[in-house]
């Protein structure tokens, strides 16, 4: 499907109406007679990371996210939404406006302002307590958190459960399975979340999309229309 765009203020936006019709006639000529294009939905923006991996900016404002690369199961909540408000920023032409977001987002970390729903990460257990005990001893895997936890816990965990924990502080650095503590267990009035850990993590967010701001820091991300 081809993007409609057009140049308002030296920015891509969004095509019109009229733009769309012609960019539909358009098409019409290049396919075979009886074959139609039909305009679902018109988006003000598109974010593209990889191949199927992609982020849209809806007429409301709302950012709509696809694929695992962008919406990973092994982010922290914190993380998901600080991603999706980078990238938002990136889309309406800001990126100059991350450093602050980040900024703000360390904050709230150091000053222990997250809900632990933020922080905590969620892991479904998919061996048997049995299975990684063996795995283990045999080096076949390494040391994970929620089965530590699991384990350390003495109830009897299956495969499919769930186990929701969070990183708390320790006197020393340790591994991260080492320092996990169940998300049941965490007391808002004597908050011991890791802090350095989290952002630290938030750190690495930053990285691994560096390039990709670099690149649109100077330029607007493509606007399609579909």
């Amino acid at each position: 499907m081809s993007p409609a765009k057009r140049k308002r203020n030296g920015a891509d936006t969004a095509a019109t109406t009229t733009e769309i019709d012609q960019l539909r006639q358009g098409l019409a000529k290049e396919l075979p007679p009886g074959i139609e294009v039909e305009f679902d939905e018109q988006f003000d923006a598109m974010f593209s990371y990889k191949a199927k991996n992609y982020a849209l900016l809806t007429r409301s404002g709302d950012v709509i996210i696809k694929g695992g690369a962008l919406k990973s199961r092994g982010l922290e909540k914190f993380q998901r939404v600080f991603l999706e408000e980078m990238i938002k920023l990136i889309m309406q032409g800001n990126p100059e406006e991350i450093a602050r977001l980040r900024d703000q987002f360390e904050k709230q970390i150091r000053n222990r302002e997250l809900p632990i729903e933020m922080l905590m990460k969620s892991d479904t257990l998919q061996d048997s307590l049995e299975k990684y005990r063996v795995k283990i001893a045999g080096s076949a895997r390494n040391r994970a958190a929620a089965y530590e936890l699991a384990l350390a816990s003495g109830r009897n965990y299956k495969p499919g459960d769930q186990i929701s924990y969070y990183i708390k502080a320790t006197p020393k650095k340790v591994a991260a399975y080492e320092a996990a503590k169940l998300a049941s267990e965490f007391d808002p009035q004597s908050r011991d979340e890791n802090v350095d850990y989290y952002i630290s993590k938030l750190g690495e967010l930053v990285k691994k999309f560096g390039s990709v701001t670099a690149t649109v820091s100077g330029a607007k991300q493509e606007s399609l229309a579909f």
